[in-house]
């Protein structure tokens, strides 16, 4: 019974590991040494939904981290890693301290921010964009490639959206903005607030563990009620 007590208390712990909420956060987790970068990938695809072409030129300037393709400027994902706001163009609304942003592409690119899913549970979803420059944009948000959210933004407006959503390991979440409605590239600086929370929420496997492990010692205890009934 001991040991058996000692089991379920082992699976009581992974289970209160399993509730400890982790944030997965695309500024705060910003870094232009690799691309990916543990669950994010800093990319773009030439349909909304298509094959995701990583960056591969990062770059750190005046505040600004930044990854894009070689010799182009556009399309791009930024971020401001500063406690300041800082003005990435002219006539452009500043972009907020501790906040990343994107750029879509001369031919109609969408510019990405990929999470990939290290750990499947569930998890709290939630963005908020907003426009930065005089272009309209579309954002978009993504399970696997199927769209779950989409909005068109303009300059000085800000969208929320938020849910919760459970992820299978390898799953992906695309953050996406477009090019907008006018069909041009130009001035299309977008600002993103993005973050995954793992939910305190067990994973299955830990409930079918304690399940069996409760399962268990009830029936040991009925074995042993007998036994002595029965002396």
């Amino acid at each position: 019974m001991r040991r058996l007590l000692i089991f379920v208390a082992v699976i009581v712990g992974c289970t209160g590991a399993a509730r400890a909420a982790t944030t997965y956060d695309i500024s705060t987790d910003f870094s232009t040494a690799s691309n990916p970068n543990d669950v994010w990938t800093y990319g773009f695809s030439t349909t909304l939904g298509g094959i995701l072409i990583p960056y591969v030129q990062s770059s750190t300037s005046g505040g600004i981290q930044a990854w894009r393709s070689l010799n182009a400027n556009e399309p791009v994902d930024f971020n401001n890693q500063t406690n300041g706001a800082i003005i990435t163009c002219v006539g452009c609304d500043a972009l907020p301290a501790h906040t990343a942003a994107f750029h879509p592409g001369p031919n109609g690119e969408f510019s990405v921010y990929r999470f990939t899913t290290q750990i499947p549970g569930t998890y709290v979803l939630d963005a908020t964009f907003g426009g930065l420059d005089h272009g309209g944009t579309d954002v978009h948000i993504l399970d696997n490639g199927t769209v779950i959210y989409s909005a068109d933004i303009t300059m000085g407006s800000s969208i929320h959206h938020s849910e919760s959503r459970t992820l299978l390991l390898g799953e992906t979440i695309d953050f996406a903005v477009g090019v907008g409605t006018d069909g041009s590239f130009l001035f299309d600086s977008t600002s993103i607030n993005g973050s995954l929370t793992l939910s305190a929420v067990p994973e299955p496997e830990i409930y079918g563990l304690l399940t069996a492990g409760l399962g268990l010692i009830g029936f040991v205890a009925r074995r042993r009620k007998k036994a002595l009934s029965a002396a």
